[in-house]
């Protein structure tokens, strides 16, 4: 049977805690400016609530019983998150926050920017914990926002929940790329030319499909180019061009990085520039919070760096 929490005084916790780190009653009486007397009565009603003793003579001291051991970490962990929260409330300062922010980076960059916010963060708010999920279906996004699990959420997919704010981080763009010394692909190629070649093109998402994969599915279409390879993520399309002849687009936040690593070049081509508005996105009942509207600039300002360099 749950414990009514209205008729529990959060008080004895904090008296439970100072007497299982301290072993004596004397001892934690004096840590909580109490008397041994009130720290005792404290125990007790304690005791009443919990239906265990919690604690047992032993010597000159005390030992926490089986059911005290069991419960001293989450009580621990209760009260430091009470701490957190009223210490927040006092103001954010991320010299000294302890707070932790999870991050959904779905973006083919995701795991990149991931690496930049956290060391970012190490250097300016090392008590932050950040954690970071860049897959590319997110789970519950929208109800995890709702619910306060997920702070922030950088994507090129719009929020469908009205009640989720969005802020335009940049607009990306697509490039084509191929292996370097490919024995056609060459800039100004025509779209004779393009049309000729087999390209890589990237799975839509489930549910409703992303503005940058129906633009390019619409390019490809449209512009009767061939593709050869449906592939799952922007990631693999570097991969694949770099051991073979087809073609792939490449988004232009990637593209720097997927050069130098799979020694791709990009060809200029009569594509017409096909834009990807790069969104972040939270939860409106966020808006106001200090700490979190720190981690919002945090991240706009470390991704655009990233962006520019």
């Amino acid at each position: 049977m749950a414990t009514n929490l209205r008729s529990l005084d959060l008080n004895l916790l904090i008296v439970f805690e100072a007497v299982f780190e301290a072993g004596s009653i004397t001892r934690a009486a004096e840590k909580l400016a109490l008397s041994p007397s009130a720290t005792s009565h404290a125990l007790g009603r304690l005791r009443d609530a919990c239906g265990d003793e919690l604690f047992v003579r032993v010597g000159q001291g005390i030992a926490p019983t089986p059911v005290a051991q069991r419960i001293r970490p989450e009580v621990g962990r209760a009260l430091d998150i009470l701490r957190r929260a009223l210490a927040e409330a006092q103001g954010f300062d991320p010299a000294t926050s302890t707070r932790r922010f999870e991050i959904a980076i779905p973006h083919p960059v995701g795991p990149v920017w991931a690496l930049a916010i956290a060391e970012r963060v190490r250097s300016t708010a090392p008590g932050v914990v950040l954690r970071f999920d860049t897959r590319t279906l997110p789970v519950d996004q929208v109800e995890r926002m709702r619910g306060g699990e997920l702070d922030v959420t950088v994507d090129w997919m719009p929020s469908q929940d009205a009640r989720c704010v969005q802020r335009k981080l940049f607009d990306d763009h697509l490039l084509v790329v191929a292996r370097r010394g490919h024995p056609r692909a060459a800039p100004g190629m025509a779209m004779d030319d393009l049309r000729r070649e087999g390209f890589v093109v990237p799975h839509p998402r489930q549910g409703p499909m992303a503005e940058v994969v129906l633009s390019l599915r619409q390019a490809v279409a449209e512009l009767g180019l061939a593709w050869r390879l449906l592939v799952s993520e922007f990631l693999e399309v570097p991969f694949l061009v770099a051991r073979s002849d087809l073609l792939g687009f490449l988004p232009a936040s990637m593209a720097p990085r997927a050069v130098g690593e799979f020694d791709l070049v990009v060809i200029d081509t009569p594509i017409a520039e096909i834009k990807v508005p790069i969104l972040m996105a939270w939860h409106e009942t966020r808006r106001s919070d200090d700490g979190h509207r720190w981690l919002r600039e945090l991240v706009a300002e470390t991704i655009g760096a990233t962006v520019t360099s």
